[in-house]
């Protein structure tokens, strides 16, 4: 499961503003990191005297939700000589394109603020982030091993020499954490871990993520789907089920707990789970469609009838699961 979803923007701090630098900006408005209105009806207000005051004035704009507006201010900051919050910035930039779908304008933006700050955590995270949701799985672990070292050597740790490209248990529990270290590096390698097969490692890297922010949902719900995939359901109960608390009508988590009750044979809690949030016949199906994965065609077959029967206008899917579940029921038989 992939952990991904909204971003929250991160502003650059509003007391940047200071005393008008003598310095002279480039006028040189970098257009490939804009996207948005035209940027001749943005503003009539005079430029801004140097680095700060553009930043200040994308603060503003981005906390009034004028997004392009504040993209504007903010590139325009990067055209200026002190160059002393581009980092920053243009990971302010490159979040904003990001929670738009921008991904390529996202990319070139924290690619560029590397330039200025190649040890930038935040930013080699988001380009973790950015890169496996783009399936490009390998670079995605990459950044995130990157993001990792950075913080490492922030809490000077030993665990800073290695070209992380995969780690057992030990290794991963040896690595230092604190609240500031980057969670979602974390997360995104124990998913990765995850879908590898890699299961305890994987439970490892959540470990950290959680040291790191123990009420954080999606580490919570990854811990536990990861302890289903292994086999582990009380723990996946555990860990499921706190993540519930939190979200009580996350339908992610519902599903997860539901298929946690079938893998452990508990059915009637499995259906009532599904029920919350689909009709009674899509909650038969899904338990008949589990229980075939489950290598049970013989228990899901009654389930996927009643599926047929309750809404006809459901049959062709339950129909298609029925007929597979009969067609391995005959195999078994064979």
């Amino acid at each position: 499961m992939i952990f991904l979803n909204k971003f929250v923007l991160l502003l650059l701090p509003f007391w940047l503003l200071g005393c008008a630098s003598s310095d002279e900006p480039t006028n040189q408005f970098d257009a490939e990191l804009y996207s948005g209105k035209p940027i001749d009806t943005l503003t009539s207000d005079d430029p801004p005297l140097n680095e700060k005051e553009a930043i200040m004035r994308g603060d503003i704009a981005l906390r009034d939700n004028n997004i392009d507006l504040a993209l504007y201010e903010y590139i325009r900051s990067l055209s200026f000589p002190e160059q002393e919050f581009h980092d920053k910035t243009l990971f302010t930039i490159g979040k904003i394109h990001s929670s738009r779908g921008n991904y390529s304008l996202s990319e070139k933006a924290y690619l560029a603020a590397l330039d200025f700050n190649p040890a930038h955590t935040e930013v080699l995270e988001e380009l973790g982030i950015l890169y496996t949701k783009q399936r490009r799985t390998d670079e995605g672990r990459s950044y995130f091993f990157k993001a990792i070292n950075a913080d490492q050597v922030r809490l000077k740790s030993s665990e800073t020499t290695k070209n992380y490209q995969s780690l057992n248990q030990t290794e991963v529990a040896s690595l230092k954490v604190d609240n500031m270290s980057p969670a979602s590096a974390y997360m995104g390698i124990g998913v990765l871990e995850d879908v590898d097969g890699k299961h305890q490692i994987a439970q490892e890297y959540f470990k950290k993520s959680l040291q790191i922010d123990k009420n954080s949902f999606k580490a919570l719900l990854n811990m536990g789907y990861s302890h289903y995939m292994y086999g582990n359901y009380k723990e996946a109960y555990q860990y499921t089920r706190s993540a519930l608390e939190l979200e009580p009508n996350n339908e992610k988590a519902q599903n997860n707990l539901a298929l946690i009750y079938l893998a452990s044979g508990d059915v009637k809690k499995a259906t009532n789970m599904f029920m919350r949030h689909m009709d009674t016949p899509e909650a038969l199906n899904n338990i008949g469609y589990f229980l075939i994965l489950q290598g049970k065609p013989d228990q899901a077959v009654p389930y996927l009838q009643q599926a047929i029967d309750k809404k006809p206008s459901y049959y062709r899917v339950a129909n298609e699961n029925l007929n597979r579940a009969l067609a391995e029921v005959r195999e078994m038989e064979q």
